[in-house]
């Protein structure tokens, strides 16, 4: 069984949300390597309020999810599709559950509509690895140092981490660091 997390993978969560932040905080423009730490801890202007405040803003909003743009190629997303249709992949994300919407409904729909034609997401606010292991993941792919690091150390599943500005503090020998998706399904190809 394979994991893919969403935002930061598969859907372009950096770019609206640094636009929402740069509106709310009435300055900008926000580069997106400023976004070497998601919580903007060290940030000139961007307080910890503006940040949460942001955050709670796009968890009620259904319209964010399902307008982020994808990341992955057409070949990269029928890959996937294919891995979907043989019953080995399941996505894991920590999106927030909101009672005006259904955000896995969201989800599942904007998967859809980038060519996984049948996909089964599971939305959590706890560790990841908790998921993993219930669900016998072995290969998990996902783009926060933090989930990365809770997978490595409490699963025995292989972690792979795109590469990205705010993750490359991350250095543990059991995650490994990759360039683009290409390298993940060259990996699994080789198996």
């Amino acid at each position: 069984m394979i994991g893919f997390d969403i935002d930061g993978v598969l859907a372009d969560f950096v770019t609206p949300f640094l636009l929402l932040l740069e509106r709310r905080a009435g300055r900008g423009p926000i580069k997106p390597d400023a976004y070497a730490d998601p919580n903007f801890s060290d940030h000139p202007f961007l307080s910890k309020e503006i940040v949460s405040e942001c955050l709670s803003d796009i968890s009620d909003d259904p319209n964010f999810w399902q307008a982020l743009a994808p990341i992955p190629s057409r070949h990269q997303w029928r890959s996937l599709d294919r891995l979907s249709r043989e019953g080995r992949l399941v996505f894991l994300t920590h999106r927030w559950q909101r009672d005006t919407y259904d955000i896995n409904q969201i989800t599942c729909s904007w998967l859809e509509k980038h060519g996984v034609s049948n996909p089964v997401v599971h939305v959590t606010q706890e560790k990841k690895s908790l998921l993993i292991q219930k669900l016998d993941v072995k290969l998990f792919v996902d783009d926060r140092h933090e989930n990365c690091e809770d997978v490595a150390t409490q699963t025995d599943a292989l972690v792979m981490m795109p590469h990205r500005p705010y993750n490359r503090s991350l250095n543990h020998p059991k995650v490994r660091r990759i360039q683009d998706l290409d390298e993940f399904f060259v990996y699994l190809t080789s198996r």
